[in-house]
């Protein structure tokens, strides 16, 4: 029998990515999931199980991730977005020997949220962008152009660019403020990038960078090119070793004049496919860390060159930007056959089933461009776990030690 792992959601780009380096192992992997037709589900690898909205839920969810764990013995688990974030919050409803390389949740604090993550830049002395808290609108000081960012978000959500006064007003009139939390950060002109590493214990097992060479969703990676990991290494390892990371770190990064700026930090592992063209298999290494033992002597490094796609992204993004079918033919036939790129996300040739998701997608958005919106929308909200659920996770699991 094959060993099986457990994904804790199957919608997100991360997820279907980490099933595309698992073709070449002996795996057979269980996707919680509210949706049975999420991405995930288009592979020979998955089994889909049918879960609660884990915002609306989450205890609920956390419940049934305890009983599926007595029921079956899993190699690991791998958080492929948020729901990594929520166990740690929540260990108190689960096993206490859980098969997942994961970080405390107090250490958790210091990098899930865009301000929190500027403050430990500021701490350590890592090349950030310009940045202030912000309580109201009118008393900004950064000067024009700006990010607004909410302290939590994904995908490119709760993030407005401000160029104007005539942004700031728009932006006043759409009543932001509420519990969140919001900072300004200066904007940068430069080339959008990852540094992405594994860590046991803020030991560096793993590492690769790479750039944007196709955006997607949100102004989000869709298209990649590995660099070399030399001028990023310093910085994201001063972070594991100070918060003595356990698991999956991705720092986001603007390059301007060879210098990495840091706008904020992914505490998990993110799209880890081109990482694996490069030569870094980061679901193996964090597979192995959940099973307590460490898969290589040296530090794993990605080679520089290696360019990688996902044409379903890059529809998606493209709609998301013009609406326009013609636009949208361009991308497809752009990138459908480019030699010189691996296509990541929907490898037909090993795993057939997952063509169906960009066939239908691409037929939905060449036949009406606009409803990419609302595909967007509901794909975020079937794989974002929302800040105030974790919070509320935390409070239950104090409420339940004392």
């Amino acid at each position: 029998m094959k060993d099986r792992l457990l994904f804790l959601e199957g919608s997100s780009l991360t997820s279907r990515e980490t099933l595309t380096v698992l073709l070449t192992e002996k795996y057979k992997v269980d996707v919680l999931s509210p949706d049975r037709f999420s991405i995930a589900a288009f592979s020979r690898l998955t089994h889909m199980l049918t879960t609660v909205d884990v915002n609306t839920s989450p205890l609920t969810y956390l419940k049934q991730v305890g009983e599926l764990l007595q029921k079956k013995n899993y190699v690991a688990i791998l958080p492929t977005h948020e729901e990594g974030w929520l166990l740690a919050n929540g260990k108190n409803f689960l096993s206490s020997d859980l098969p997942i390389a994961l970080s405390e949740a107090e250490v958790f604090k210091e990098v899930a949220g865009k301000i929190a993550f500027a403050e430990l830049a500021d701490k350590l002395d890592l090349p950030v962008p310009e940045w202030e808290y912000v309580t109201d609108l009118e008393s900004i000081h950064l000067p024009y152009p700006y990010w607004l960012k909410a302290d939590y978000g994904t995908a490119g959500r709760s993030v407005y660019k401000v160029t104007s006064d005539l942004d700031l007003k728009n932006l006043v009139k759409r009543q932001l403020f509420g519990n969140e939390r919001w900072m300004a950060q200066q904007d940068i002109k430069g080339q959008y990038g990852q540094v992405q590493a594994v860590f046991s214990h803020g030991k560096l097992l793993a590492l690769h960078s790479n750039i944007k060479i196709g955006s997607g969703s949100g102004g989000s990676a869709a298209a990649r090119l590995s660099i070399n990991s030399a001028g990023t290494r310093e910085h994201i390892e001063k972070i594991g070793q100070h918060l003595k990371w356990h698991g999956g770190l991705t720092l986001d990064f603007i390059s301007h004049n060879h210098q990495p700026y840091y706008i904020e930090c992914n505490p998990r592992m993110v799209e880890p496919a081109n990482a694996y063209k490069a030569g870094v298999n980061f679901p193996k290494i964090l597979i192995d860390l959940a099973q307590g033992k460490e898969s290589q002597s040296g530090i794993s490094l990605g080679k520089p060159g290696v360019k990688t796609h996902s044409l379903l992204a890059l529809v998606i993004g493209t709609a998301e930007r013009t609406q326009s079918r013609r636009k949208i033919w361009q991308t497809i036939r752009e990138w459908l056959f480019k030699s010189d790129s691996a296509e990541v996300l929907t490898p037909i040739r090993k795993d057939l089933p997952s063509v169906i998701p960009l066939v239908v997608i691409a037929i939905r958005l060449l036949l009406n461009p606009k409803s990419v919106k609302k595909l967007v929308a509901h794909t975020v909200d079937h794989y974002s776990v929302d800040s105030t659920t974790i919070k509320a996770v935390e409070q239950q699991a104090s409420i339940k030690t004392n």
